[in-house]
């Protein structure tokens, strides 16, 4: 059982507000406050610091919370296989890319060979990271950068990431310069989105923001990224399995671009992570040349 500590500090962590910590878990402030203490004592560093009237959280409050999160996942998963040994629910994640074009066939045949139950969330980087700092994800498959030492993480593989116009722009099957950029219209994913992020690193590191591009279109599907691409309305930059199979669209490369990116299995230091299923993504992305 996790020490109640724990949930009284992992509030206080995400409110910064003692008052409002006691109001959650119906505590006095006077007891979440000698929680705390008690914590700091054992573990031997101060969790919480004010910088005037403002509390702020420390070097170390950041680590505790990480294993924190993990011991509380950990026991939820192990109080819903104890409550439903036969009905347990893995709950795992995906970026859009991953999501939509890659993870399809080590799934399927997950669900062919065993019986439980599987919930995939698809979304952006950071929700996803979000979700699972919190609990309501086993792992998320996430492409491009995220804290590496923060979290957990295996190598799923490494994926072709291009430029992707229409036949007939002037970049098709080329290699362009960043300046050739300026004035083109570039369709984006949201923020939060790897792909988005890995474009916008890469300008950064050479003086450029997206104000280079003569318009941006954002669209958080890539079904509707490619169609845009499809009709001519601009270019994009993904990776590679978002334009295949798609008559109209072909792929360029820019110089200043790194041409293929991890794809990366991503949990929380200390989670226990279902074994059959991380197998299955394991063998799957071994298998696959890179």
């Amino acid at each position: 059982m996790v020490d109640y500590r724990i949930e009284t500090f992992l509030t206080l962590y995400e409110t910064l507000n003692y008052h409002r910590t006691g109001e959650i878990l119906q505590l006095s402030q006077p007891a979440v406050s000698r929680q705390i203490h008690t914590l700091e004592q054992e573990y031997g560093c101060r969790l919480f610091l004010y910088d005037g009237r403002r509390l702020t959280r420390t070097a170390a409050s950041d680590r505790v919370a990480q294993y924190a999160r993990s011991a509380v996942y950990n026991e939820k998963k192990m109080r819903e296989e104890l409550a439903a040994p036969t009905a347990r629910t893995v709950r795992i994640g995906a970026t859009k890319t991953i999501g939509e074009f890659v993870i399809g066939d080590p799934l399927s045949r997950y669900l062919r060979e065993t019986e439980g139950n599987l919930c995939v969330m698809v979304d952006n980087t950071e929700n996803l990271l979000h979700q699972l700092e919190h609990g309501g994800l086993e792992f998320a498959l996430v492409e491009g950068a995220f804290d590496k030492e923060r979290y957990g993480h295996i190598l799923y593989r490494y994926a072709p990431f291009v430029g992707m116009c229409h036949k007939s722009h002037p970049f098709a099957g080329k290699r362009v310069r960043i300046e050739d950029l300026a004035g083109e219209t570039v369709i984006l994913r949201e923020q939060g989105s790897g792909t988005r992020a890995i474009l916008e690193h890469t300008l950064a590191d050479y003086g450029y923001s997206l104000s280079l591009f003569k318009r941006v279109i954002c669209a958080s599907s890539f079904s509707l990224v490619a169609r845009f691409v499809e009709e001519n309305a601009g270019i994009t930059f993904a990776y590679s399995a978002v334009g295949e199979r798609r008559e109209e669209i072909t792929f360029f490369h820019l110089d200043c671009l790194p041409e293929r990116h991890e794809f990366n299995l991503v949990y929380m230091r200390g989670a226990c992570i279902d074994p059959v299923l991380l197998g299955f993504f394991q063998q799957e992305g071994n298998s696959i040349p890179l």
